[in-house]
């Protein structure tokens, strides 16, 4: 299994207490291929169907995106929440330092980070200039309340474990590989959350970190914004492992439909003026026509050892999804899906209208040993209602 050492962005010339790693920043991720080797054809990927991304940096105030606050009224004292909070977000929290750690309950580096910060956690707790001036809280990424619930019992862990369901706050912070975890210097007067360091997954003794942060916690906000100004911030492209032509082609296929050939579709083209990449077509089927769409969708895994989503679905004038085809999705191992994976999925989406939400939920919804996965998909389509409005507004959809 490829591990990640601690990769830190930002502060790269600050010298803190007890630093244990070189502040080389942050490895830039680049587009994992399924094997060893790029495809023959990578030369032509889809260059104009690329996916960017910018992680959150070093100085860059911390997103104010609001996550429901735990049941667990010992969770919401510590982190000094009103017991009448249903939300709250990372500058609600009371302290002067919080490490916000990304993860997911499947994902196996973040399973094995869980003894680190467990450690950290009681470390900080039994240290009383530290204790309540420093906190931790994990974010589920695309995980419900069932599992966050289950993955603390089983895992014994100490600290506060909230669900992203949506995945609302790990797009806010730029979509990272989970573990990533971020240090967030807080002020109330004024109120101010700013990043102080992040890195990756940690191989490294929690007695390191912990003095760390003790000295970050004390810093003035201007030295991070200072450093984050001098330091570029990683940012990164994804795009599907085979080429626009290839792409156009499977999606006329399956416009045509099963046993029909793409001559059957015309009018076939890109539309412009959206950062989506969306086709549409008409389809012509002996006296009747219907305008059919598809949107390509290539969007960055959850985990660190997982390979990216590609995969494109069809709708209809009405919204009504007609089909689901994969282009590069994978499951437990980096195996790419089998056809039965695929027409589980197919089935689970297939009818369903792209306006409507996509609640995912694991029991149900997820392909075996593709849970991550599974909850991308779900987690794209729930961009549907915007596509099918602006649709509506350039005057495609009545």
């Amino acid at each position: 299994m490829k591990k990640y050492s601690m990769l830190l962005t930002g502060i790269c010339v600050m010298v803190l207490a007890g630093l244990y790693l070189p502040m080389s920043g942050c490895k830039k991720l680049s587009l994992d291929y399924l094997g060893d080797n790029p495809p023959e054809n990578a030369p032509k990927v889809a260059a104009d169907l690329v996916y960017g991304y910018r992680l959150i940096n070093v100085g860059d105030p911390f997103p104010a995106t609001r996550l429901k606050s735990p049941d667990n009224s010992q969770d919401r004292s510590y982190l000094g929440l009103g017991p009448d909070a249903a939300d709250f977000s990372i500058r609600d929290i009371e302290a002067d330092l919080v490490l916000v750690e990304m993860l997911n309950t499947y994902c196996v580096p973040c399973l094995e980070q869980v003894s680190f910060y467990n450690d950290l956690f009681e470390a900080i707790e039994a240290d009383e200039s530290m204790r309540g001036r420093i906190k931790m809280l994990a974010v589920g990424v695309g995980n419900n309340e069932e599992e966050i619930r289950r993955f603390r019992e089983e895992y014994n862990i100490p600290f506060p474990v909230v669900a992203d369901p949506r995945m609302d706050l790990h797009e806010a912070v730029g979509e990272p590989r989970a573990p990533f975890s971020i240090l967030v210097r807080l002020e109330k007067q004024p109120e101010a959350a700013m990043v102080a360091l992040t890195y990756l997954e940690t191989n490294g003794k929690y007695e390191n970190l912990h003095q760390d942060m003790a000295a970050l916690a004390t810093m003035e906000l201007a030295v991070f914004r200072e450093q984050g100004a001098r330091t570029e911030a990683v940012s990164g492209t994804i795009e599907p492992p085979i080429s626009s032509s290839e792409i156009e082609k499977q999606i006329k296929t399956a416009m045509a439909g099963a046993g029909s050939g793409d001559d059957d579709i015309s009018a076939f083209r890109k539309i412009a003026g959206t950062d989506r990449h969306v086709y549409t077509g008409v389809r012509n089927s002996g006296e009747e026509a219907q305008r059919l769409f598809a949107e390509v969708v290539s969007s960055p895994t959850i985990c660190a050892v997982c390979q990216d989503v590609h995969f494109f679905y069809i709708f209809n004038e009405k919204g009504a999804i007609v089909d689901f085809v994969p282009l590069q999705l994978t499951k437990w191992g980096n195996k790419q899906w089998a056809e039965e994976d695929v027409r589980l999925m197919r089935e689970r989406l297939v009818g369903r209208f792209v306006f409507t939400p996509f609640y995912f939920n694991p029991q149900l919804d997820a392909v075996s040993s593709a849970t991550i996965t599974s909850a991308i998909i779900f987690d794209e389509l729930s961009r549907g209602r915007a596509l099918f409005d602006l649709l509506k507004q350039k005057g495609l959809i009545s």
